[in-house]
């Protein structure tokens, strides 16, 4: 599924787009492109492409569909969004700082070209979202009170929580769906980020 209607924007970060969504090894991937490998790899990493691969690139980017539970869904619907783990999702203070070596995608049908998934980790949000869960965020989009968001706090780390705005302090309350993680409250300043959760992907079978 494409990420930019322009071939040339990020040529790199397309092409492994591609690899991922497709279930494609690089060794794969290469074969369905006619290439060898070791050039694949090159390109994946930033090398420029020639003409020859770029035209065969977009043929089969445009033919390719997104297979979700074995079943083969037009491209057109549903779009694969990359997956960061909860580790991968701490590394960034800012939105373009958010890792681009994910290995993982989701299937979703999410406008936000920005959209991307976090892999949950930990038993706060339980009993309505487990560990492995995976959280699909919008952060084109601010988030509002009373909405579930994952944000990232300085010197805190990722955290899953409900989130209600009390504009008068300035301050941000966050909350857990399980009992045992008391409320807290946490100044504007001392976020990195919050992104709303627009869905969450069980995990149905446990690792």
């Amino acid at each position: 599924m494409p990420i930019s209607s322009n071939i040339n924007d990020n040529f790199a970060e397309r092409l492994r787009f591609w690899r991922v969504s497709q279930n494609f090894t690089q060794a794969e991937a290469a074969q369905q492109l006619d290439i060898d490998r070791s050039y694949l790899s090159q390109v994946e990493r930033g090398r420029l492409p020639g003409n020859a691969l770029r035209t065969r690139f977009l043929l089969i980017e445009k033919s390719s569909s997104i297979k979700v539970n074995g079943t083969i869904t037009a491209p057109h619907i549903l779009r694969n969004l990359p997956v960061l783990s909860w580790d991968q999702a701490g590394e960034a203070t800012n939105f373009n700082e958010i890792p681009r070596n994910w290995n993982e995608v989701v299937p979703s049908d999410v406008a936000d070209e920005r959209a991307f998934g976090v892999r949950l980790r930990g038993d706060s949000m339980e009993p309505k979202f487990s560990d492995g869960d995976i959280a699909i965020l919008l952060p084109s989009i601010a988030a509002t009170n009373g909405e579930i968001v994952v944000t990232n706090l300085k010197d805190e780390g990722v955290l899953c929580k409900i989130m209600h705005v009390q504009l008068d302090r300035n301050l941000i309350k966050l909350s857990s769906y399980n009992p045992a993680y008391p409320p807290m409250e946490r100044h504007r300043e001392q976020f990195h980020w919050i992104f709303p959760v627009v869905s969450i992907v069980k995990q149905l079978r446990r690792r």
